[in-house]
């Protein structure tokens, strides 16, 4: 007979190893992908205390450590600009300015994209009422066509923060994207009859953003667009 590890202590060990193993995952967690962090992520079910829409751009879990240059800001050539800037930081000691163009330039991917897709649930996350019924009137606007007008992003870059505001504790700041876009008619069958895809075209637009810089909350509201 040969010597080796009797069958029973094999799946003795194999039950151990298993145990092991799902200990090892309970306290780790899975990683699937890269764990890049993200400035902006597009919102599922908001909790009760984030009803009203807002707009997330800056993660203060993971914002840079205090006293780190906030690079954004030597790119902005308005002196008063920069003062407000600087009183926001002063109120919000995790504010950077990088984090927040980083962030306004995925709110504005994700808007778009909901618009396009006529998703209102995101559009009313993300907008201040005002705005979303601007937008929802569009919407509205665009189904009732017999042709269809459809726009695509292909690249959008937040080139500068045109205004910066502090009023008591709201801070305002506005934000000049410029994006290359495809836009095309379609009938009902979604043939183009009008447009050519193949065409971008540069657009300017900007936007602003509020947040009350006394809030826990890191998210800031579009409230203009």
């Amino acid at each position: 007979m040969s010597e080796g590890i009797p069958y029973a202590d094999i799946v003795i060990l194999a039950l151990v190893a298993g145990f092991i193993l799902l200990r090892l995952r309970s306290v780790l967690g899975d990683k699937t992908g890269n764990d890049n962090p993200s400035y902006f992520q597009k919102p599922t079910t908001p909790p009760p205390e984030r009803q009203q829409a807002i707009v997330q751009v800056e993660d203060k879990a993971k914002a840079k450590p205090r006293g780190e240059p906030d690079a954004f800001v030597a790119k902005i050539k308005n002196p008063a600009v920069v003062e407000s800037i600087n009183a926001i930081k002063a109120r919000d000691m995790d504010f950077m300015a990088s984090h927040f163009v980083e962030g306004a330039k995925g709110a504005f991917e994700m808007v778009f994209d909901a618009f396009a897709k006529g998703d209102r649930d995101t559009l009313r996350f993300l907008l201040a009422p005002n705005v979303y019924d601007e937008f929802a009137q569009a919407l509205e606007g665009r189904e009732a066509q017999a042709l269809k007008p459809e726009t695509t992003l292909v690249s959008v870059t937040a080139k500068d923060i045109t205004s910066a505001e502090l009023s008591g504790n709201m801070a305002r700041l506005s934000v000049k994207f410029s994006s290359e876009q495809v836009s095309v008619m379609r009938d009902e069958s979604g043939k183009i009859v009008e447009g050519d895809p193949s065409e971008l075209h540069v657009v300017e637009d900007e936007w602003t953003f509020e947040r009350d810089v006394t809030s826990k909350s890191p998210n800031w509201k579009v409230i203009e667009t």
